[in-house]
């Protein structure tokens, strides 16, 4: 098969290409429309759920039936049914995964899923067909569709290369239901109509060793002159890539000139024998990516791919550290565009604007939303307001219930409210409760840790495009306590001296971003001062691949660095790298 076939060109994926595209659009015009009845949509979603689960074990235990009725359906439900976190619901959910059916809802799940634990331990999930094919509905309808709308020239037939794969279920529980992570199961599911302007054959998503499934995404890509969008759900994915790319340049010119596959990939031998049709020798192509190589990484992306347009991937919150990089590795012209926001219990939003990457409108008809004012996290018996009640600037975690049988569930993500789009919220996100490091009720956060060391590289020479990454644990071995902040930079570190004065600036700019680390915890002695380690080059890459293995193969797709190191074995990764030693703030 020659290189010009990997995409299908044949009139039936002509066809259904099109017809994917009208639907698409058709999708994000009603999307629209639907903003600005979005309370009322809320609502209805909500008494639509409480019928089709009447007749669960939860849906008796709790009356769903005569809820489903009242008329202030959304009142009567927050009398009926406290908020839930996953304790609540662990009991529950271990049914279902033993097999028993009509528990959370109706008949027994296809799949479970489990999150990453990359912020906390690992759980699983029930999911329900119906659950899935909202989640589809946005990333294969709408975000599509809303991606073209906000880039220029883009439309829908562009080349793309997405870093993802659909790994398989690692395991079973114990009525026999696999267990998957969300993202995989999905792009399963859409598998037998795989796009024709995909830059790789489907089989490259059903590689089954990560390191070899990026490797062959490279590869496909780089056959690919006329790539035009780059996708992955975090642009840190993408950075890292690059980074394979170039680390594994020589093997993947040799893999393109000849039409091989490098011995070195774990591939089983059907991987190795699906994937052989779409390799064909092509030493022009060889050539070209070998000089684009030859001359350094800055810009490799448009001297690859001079028609690429867009990178997709989310670009915000903790991931804002690896614009400047992705920036500079792609070039000056493609654009960023940061698609849905997600978790693994469910679709949140979706950015309608390439120029507010931060502004997710609510994900309408995904699940039902609540929004439990910050205020009020730590209540005995909190109480939420909907859609129609949040203020525009205040912060709120987000509460949910959905097709999968998460009652009022605590998502532990904290948003700000940001604007409305006709009467449907639009948040940013802020961070997550689990993320807020509380050693003496100070309740520094995520977002406070993002902005003092952003703050501080600002400072340094070169700027905060030096950032690569950054962490923080606790120091709970000593007295006082204190907060240890571990950071990697592109180029020279600086010396002892240099370090311990930039960990004093770091120690007063964590207070400027949360005054009660002064007041609470440094001024009284409660907390001792930052300690800042700067680590060798690639040691948040090794903690990240550590994170991808401890998942299993779970959720692979969406492991990320943690911002707050919770054992000593992740900080164990950090520190074997050190460099020029660390400095305390004094």
């Amino acid at each position: 098969m020659t290189a010009a076939r990997t995409p299908r060109r044949l009139p039936a994926a002509s066809l259904l290409l099109s017809a994917w595209e009208a639907a698409s659009r058709f999708a994000l015009a009603r999307y629209r429309r639907s903003l600005d009845d979005g309370p009322a949509l809320n609502a209805a979603l909500l008494r639509g759920l409480l019928r089709r689960c009447a007749d669960t074990s939860i849906g008796r235990a709790h009356g769903f039936a005569a809820i489903a009725r009242s008329r202030d359906v959304e009142a009567a439900w927050r009398q009926a049914m406290p908020v839930n976190d996953y304790a609540a619901l662990r009991e529950p959910i271990q049914r279902i995964a033993a097999g028993e059916a009509d528990v959370l809802f109706p008949g027994r799940p296809p799949l479970f899923v489990s999150t990453s634990g990359t912020t906390g331990d690992p759980k699983i999930f029930p999911v329900t067909r119906s659950h899935q094919n909202q989640a589809l509905h946005y990333v294969a309808l709408l975000t599509p569709a809303a991606r073209a709308a906000a880039v220029p020239g883009l439309g829908f037939r562009q080349r793309t290369s997405t870093l993802m794969v659909a790994s398989r279920a690692g395991r079973a529980t114990a009525g026999g239901i696999p267990v998957g992570n969300p993202s995989g199961a999905g792009i399963r599911r859409i598998l037998r109509f795989a796009p024709p302007f995909w830059a790789y054959p489907p089989a490259v998503l059903l590689v089954e060793h990560y390191p070899s499934a990026l490797y062959l995404h490279a590869l496909f890509a780089l056959r690919a002159r006329d790539l035009g969008c780059l996708e992955a759900i975090y642009c840190s994915h993408v950075v890292n890539w690059f980074g394979l790319i170039e680390q594994r340049g020589a093997g993947l010119v040799a893999d393109i000139a000849a039409g091989t596959l490098t011995p070195s990939l774990t591939l089983t031998p059907d991987e190795r024998a699906s994937l052989a049709p779409w390799l064909t020798p092509d030493p022009g192509r060889a050539r070209e990516v070998e000089a684009a190589l030859a001359a350094g990484m800055d810009g490799i992306g448009t001297r690859l791919w001079p028609g690429l347009k867009v990178v997709s991937s989310v670009t915000t919150g903790a991931f804002a550290v690896s614009v400047p990089r992705l920036r500079a590795l792609v070039g000056p012209g493609p654009a960023f565009y940061t698609t849905c926001f997600g978790a693994t219990e469910g679709m949140l939003g979706i950015n309608l604007e390439a120029g507010n990457p931060e502004h997710y409108a609510l994900a309408l008809g995904a699940v039902h939303f609540e929004f439990l004012p910050v205020a009020q996290v730590d209540a005995a018996a909190p109480v939420t307001v909907g859609p129609a009640d949040v203020e525009v600037g205040q912060s709120y975690e987000l509460v949910m219930t959905s097709r999968a049988g998460l009652y009022r569930y605590r998502l532990g993500d904290v948003v700000r409210i940001e604007d409305r789009y006709g009467a449907t919220p639009v948040f940013a996100f802020s961070h997550r409760l689990g993320n807020i490091i509380d050693l003496v009720g100070e309740k520094t956060t995520e977002q406070h840790l993002r902005t003092a060391v952003e703050a501080l590289m600002r400072e340094l020479p070169g700027g905060r495009d030096r950032l690569v990454e950054y962490a923080l644990a606790p120091d709970i071995d000593g007295i006082p306590y204190r907060y240890v902040v571990y950071a990697e930079l592109q180029g020279p570190v600086p010396d002892s001296a240099a370090t311990e004065r930039l960990a004093g600036r770091l120690d007063a700019l964590l207070a400027e971003a949360n005054p009660a680390y002064a007041t609470l915890a440094r001024v009284n002695g409660r907390l001792g001062p930052v300690e800042l380690r700067f680590v060798a080059p690639g040691r948040f890459e090794a903690l990240l691949q550590r994170e991808r293995t401890r998942a299993d193969g779970l959720n692979v797709n969406q492991v990320k660095v943690p911002k707050l190191l919770r054992s000593a074995a992740q900080q164990a990764v950090l520190g074997d790298g050190a460099r020029d030693g660390s400095a305390v703030a004094q």
